[in-house]
C-alpha cells in the first residue's frame, strides 16, 4: 500500500478497492444464481412417517399435486405433526397466522357432508409452507383430510400437496 516515497500509494489502494469490490458483486451475481436455482424444484416438506404415495397429478411443468393415504391415524394427529412443521419453517415470523394449519370449516363439519352428499369429506387442515420471494414463487400446500366410506378411504387420512415453483 505505500509508494516507492513510504507514503500511501494512491493507486494501490483504488486497485485493491476495485478487487474487493469486483469480488463482492462476483459474490452476490452467484449468490442470487445459486438462490434462483433453488426454488426450481418443488418446495419439500418431509411427509407424515408411514405414509404411503397414492398418486400424484402434474398440471404444468412448475406445479404438481402429490397425495399421500395414512392409515391408522387421526386428522388431527397428522395435522398436529404439520403444525410443528410449520413452526420449524417458519421459526421467528412475527405473523403468527402464517405459522398455523387452518381447519375448514372452523368448527364442525361441512354442510355437504352433513347433507349426505356423497364424496364430501367432513373437514380439512391446511398448512401453506411459502418460500417465495421477488418474483419467484415456491410454495407446498398440505391439505389433510379424514378418509371417507366413498372414496375407499376409511379408516385413513388423505394427504394431498399441492406444489407450484418456478421454471
Amino acid at each position: 500500500m505505500l509508494g516507492r516515497d513510504g507514503n500511501i500509494s494512491i493507486f494501490r489502494v483504488a486497485v485493491i478497492a476495485i478487487i474487493i469490490g469486483v469480488l463482492i458483486i462476483a459474490g452476490g451475481a452467484l449468490s442470487f444464481f445459486i438462490d434462483r436455482a433453488s426454488h426450481q424444484v418443488p418446495l419439500e416438506i418431509e411427509v407424515y412417517p408411514g405414509a404411503v404415495l397414492w398418486g400424484q397429478r402434474s398440471h404444468s411443468n412448475t406445479s404438481r399435486t402429490v397425495f399421500y393415504q395414512i392409515p391408522g391415524v387421526t386428522a388431527d394427529q397428522v395435522k398436529d405433526y404439520y403444525q410443528q412443521k410449520m413452526y420449524e419453517f417458519y421459526p421467528d415470523s412475527a405473523d403468527s397466522d402464517l405459522r398455523e394449519c387452518v381447519r375448514s370449516p372452523l368448527a364442525g363439519n361441512f354442510l355437504e357432508y352433513d347433507r349426505g352428499v356423497p364424496g364430501v369429506v367432513p373437514f380439512q387442515w391446511s398448512c401453506m409452507f411459502d418460500r417465495s420471494g421477488f418474483q419467484i414463487t415456491q410454495s407446498t400446500r398440505v391439505n389433510i383430510q379424514p378418509g371417507i366410506e366413498a372414496t375407499g378411504t376409511a379408516g385413513m387420512v388423505i394427504v394431498e400437496y399441492q406444489q407450484t415453483w418456478q421454471p
